[in-house]
């Protein structure tokens, strides 16, 4: 009786060895398969096109590009939008939300648009504000719903797709990731350069 029982285990034993081993196997065979192979190269082009493009919105943050001397009439104040205590502008198509108090002390002709360096789009606009008893002081606003404002949120789910390839592993992990960088991060990236950079 005992015997029967120490064998039974043993059978036990082995299969349960062997299923391991069958899905050690068929975890590495989808593994090699998901890092080869054209969905690799896809992977590596989507890895490669969100670090481009997080590195040109940083610079896009970081730096100036040209500045243009905007006329008054340029500057339209958008009836249809609210944002509470701020005006709301459309300037060359792109939204800003100056405070009320500082629009409306702004001293005339003073603004100015500044664009991004790489892709030339208005990044910010300046002005200069009269106070009471003081001196004129510069003030810049930066535009509403684009790069700019998601600094550096966007930029760091942007180098997710990256950070997936270089710590790649075996790992439940590593296929999320990866699936979660072509399916969500690549498109979303798409999503924020068309929408929110032009």
């Amino acid at each position: 009786m005992n015997n029967d029982r120490q064998e039974a285990f043993r059978i036990a034993k082995e299969k349960m060895l062997l299923k391991k081993e069958m899905e050690a196997k068929e975890d590495k065979e989808f593994y090699e398969r998901i890092t080869s192979g054209t969905q690799w190269l896809i992977f590596k082009g989507v890895v490669v096109f969100c670090t481009l493009m997080a590195l040109f919105t940083t610079v896009d943050f970081l730096f100036d590009g040209p500045n243009k001397k905007i006329a008054e009439e340029a500057c339209k104040i958008d009836g249809n939008r609210e944002y509470r205590w701020h005006a709301v502008l459309d300037v060359e198509g792109y939204m800003f939300t100056p405070h009320y108090e500082n629009w409306s002390d702004r001293v005339e002709n003073s603004i100015e648009m500044t664009y991004s360096p790489i892709f030339r789009v208005g990044k910010k606009l300046s002005y200069d504000i009269q106070e009471k008893d003081s001196p004129i002081r510069w003030h810049e606003e930066y535009r509403r719903r684009s790069v700019f404002n998601w600094f550096p949120i966007v930029q760091i789910i942007m180098l997710l797709p990256l950070f997936t390839f270089i710590y790649k592993r075996q790992k439940p992990w590593f296929n999320f990731a990866r699936i979660t960088s072509m399916i969500i991060i690549f498109p979303g990236t798409l999503m924020v350069i068309y929408f929110a950079t032009f």
